[in-house]
């Protein structure tokens, strides 16, 4: 079983080199992007910490779970790194993978909820991640400017 959580959130899809503070793949802040490799553990775990919460806020609103075990048995199946204290980062990943048309999304324990799409999930995920960028990062960002 694989569970633990991956050693990075990068999905290979960066579109912080094009110039936006937060990347549309991975949803960290550009630099936290820049900076993953020389964190600490704790400062890792508290972006982690972030992100997981983005998919608790937004995932229950797209996604309806409707057997956990089947879940986590498409995850080891598909050979996903996953967390079993976090089914909706787990979920994500799934997702991911059915955008990609590697698996259908038919009996894996969850369905989209009728009229959503993966493309309204990212939306609302990178539109969080951004608001939370600008409220926290730049805000303590231009308060250390004006010190």
């Amino acid at each position: 079983m694989l569970n633990s959580s991956p050693k990075t959130p990068c999905i290979g899809l960066c579109s912080t080199v094009f110039g936006d503070s937060v990347c549309r793949g991975c949803m960290r802040f550009i630099h936290e992007v820049i900076d993953w490799n020389r964190y600490d553990a704790t400062h890792k775990a508290i972006i982690w910490q972030r992100l997981d919460e983005h998919l608790r806020l937004i995932l229950p609103q797209y996604v309806r779970i409707y057997d956990p075990r089947q879940i986590i048995e498409t995850l080891q199946q598909q050979h996903i790194v996953y967390d079993a204290n976090n089914l909706w980062r787990g979920i994500y990943q799934l997702l991911r993978v059915a955008d990609k048309g590697i698996i259908s999304t038919e009996k894996v324990g969850f369905s989209l909820k009728e009229g959503c799409q993966w493309s309204d999930i990212q939306e609302k995920l990178y539109e969080l991640a951004y608001v939370y960028y600008e409220k926290d990062f730049l805000r303590a960002h231009n308060n250390k400017e004006q010190s």
